[in-house]
């Protein structure tokens, strides 16, 4: 994951501001919920998706992040991806926070 994150803030160094686009689809809908348009089977976990998302906000250039198709009607397990999808916001809130404190 390291090695990635590197790699990808590296081809955004030259960019003054970033939007973060984070689709549910991208998560393991077998560890989370099928709870979106397109679940997708072996994708990221949400530990995972908090460290993209926080290294991300970490560069500074981070001008707004979304959140994007959680969908409770398809949800097989209650309401476990919108839960998921609340968990990952707190989580890169607290690093806003924590950034624009410094």
């Amino acid at each position: 994951m390291d090695v990635c994150m590197d790699e990808t803030l590296k081809k955004l160094s030259d960019c003054d501001l970033i939007y973060i686009s984070f689709d549910v689809d991208s998560m393991d809908c077998d560890l989370i919920s099928k709870g979106t348009g397109t679940p997708v089977s072996k994708g990221f976990d949400q530990e995972e998706i908090k460290e993209i998302i926080s290294k991300i906000i970490e560069s500074g250039k981070v001008a707004c992040v979304e959140i994007v198709e959680v969908n409770p009607c398809l949800d097989n397990k209650g309401n476990v991806m919108a839960e998921t999808a609340f968990d990952v916001l707190n989580d890169f809130t607290a690093t806003i926070e924590r950034i624009n404190i410094k």
